[in-house]
């Protein structure tokens, strides 16, 4: 596919159909704000990604907290709380009493906050209160996570009510957020004067997602969708010929009887993933090249996110994408034998630490954008049942994470007590 083939999507229906000038500028507007969207809602937990090894060995020197370090902590604080209000939110009717502007805006707020408790954290824990700050900032991960799992619904939710072309937009922002924060994180990690910046223009910017959802609210594609109208169990109704079919099906109805190939799919990949990423990874000999380790991770992976704008590379067929995630599992031992094996030249050679990064990052991002895009389309799911596969897509997403981190800290049984830094 030619660039300009690829840019000029918005000029495509997502059905497939002409657009007119008027009804294509509205859909690049529409899908810009998505992209926005995407980078907000990832943005917090990318920066603290980047600042991994800086808060492991300049903050907390290395030091392990029962058992495992700070970065396998951050992911279990981060992806416990996104489970949890994810969770919570895939309930049909807790979604309808709880207005959508209400749900993101919080989320907002609630993330720039803890982005400036964590780098409170960091400016003001000592050696002598060091428990306290790993506590604390562990807390403020958190919130973090909090704040991304109610965002990352939103955003998904509302995207699978509309077009998979919009979950495309908030995975590809997400991935940008990546970008920027390893450009960030390469550049900054060492400096004080750099964590304030980072985490303080980081903070502002997630405050940039009220306005984007102001810009949302007007668009006409959004309104004539309904897609942010109060939902209620009542009007969500199955279309049918038969009264007894009309009741509207509750989430795990949609789930186990249509949803949960794709579901299972993206939590498998994240769950390989973070059983050993960032834990295992910022363990990885010699400890100076954690920070480029992570850097290439954020890059990569977004790269995958955007490769299915290219024809060639996009895929419509679900067990394909399927495999691809159950290939994966083979960076596990990988990465585990690469960690406990540091003592041979083999395991931290600079070249094989790279390339297996690249193809882990890569495969991460290109095969959980091809789930989440397929998700809410799956055969079976009606119109109205989308918003809420959206939801579960993301939902099982952020489950993966959470598996993949209670599964890094096993990883570490039987290692001995080495300061990486």
């Amino acid at each position: 596919m030619e660039a300009s083939e690829v840019w000029s999507i918005g000029s495509i229906d997502p059905m497939g159909e002409e657009l007119n000038p008027a009804r294509s500028a509205q859909s690049r507007w529409l899908q810009a704000c998505f992209y926005i969207a995407g980078f907000a809602t990832l943005l917090g937990w990318q920066i603290i990604l980047s600042f991994t090894h800086s808060f492991d060995c300049t903050l907390f020197r290395g030091k392990r907290f029962a058992g495992a370090g700070w970065a396998f902590w951050c992911s279990m604080g981060y992806s416990l709380t996104v489970n949890i209000t994810q969770l919570v939110l895939t309930s049909r009717t807790v979604v309808s009493r709880i207005p959508f502007a209400l749900r993101w805006n919080v989320a907002a707020v609630c993330s720039a906050l803890s982005l400036i408790g964590l780098l409170l954290c960091h400016l003001y824990t000592t050696p002598d209160n060091l428990e306290m700050g790993f506590a604390l900032a562990v807390a403020c991960v958190s919130l973090t996570g909090a704040a991304s799992g109610i965002w990352q619904a939103c955003a998904f939710g509302l995207a699978g009510c509309l077009a998979p072309s919009y979950a495309q937009a908030v995975m590809f922002g997400q991935g940008l957020s990546g970008v920027f924060s390893s450009i960030v994180g390469a550049s900054f990690s060492s400096s004080r004067l750099g964590l304030i910046f980072s985490f303080t223009f980081a903070a502002v910017f997630e405050l940039l997602g009220i306005p984007v959802l102001y810009a949302m609210t007007r668009n006409p594609i959004v309104q004539e969708a309904g897609a942010l109208k109060p939902a209620t169990m009542e009007n969500q109704v199955t279309p049918s010929s038969s009264p007894v079919l009309t009741r509207a099906r509750s989430s795990r109805e949609i789930l186990v009887q249509n949803a949960w190939p794709q579901a299972v799919t993206v939590a498998a990949v994240f769950g390989v993933s973070f059983t050993v990423f960032p834990g295992v990874t910022s363990r990885l000999s010699p400890g100076s090249r954690v920070p480029l380790l992570i850097s290439l991770f954020q890059i990569m992976d977004f790269l995958g996110r955007f490769a299915p704008k290219c024809s060639v590379l996009r895929m419509d067929e679900g067990s394909v994408v399927s495999a691809l995630a159950a290939l994966r599992i083979f960076f596990v031992p990988l990465f585990i034998a690469m960690q406990r094996q540091s003592e041979q030249t083999w395991a931290h050679n600079g070249v094989l630490q790279v390339l297996v990064m690249v193809a882990f990052a890569f495969s991460n991002g290109y095969v959980s954008t091809l789930s989440m895009m397929l998700g809410p389309a799956q055969r079976g799911v009606s119109a109205d049942e989308r918003e809420p596969v959206g939801t579960m897509m993301s939902l099982s997403l952020v489950f993966g994470i959470w598996l993949g981190s209670l599964l890094g800290i096993v990883t570490q049984v039987g290692m001995q007590e080495v300061n990486t830094c």
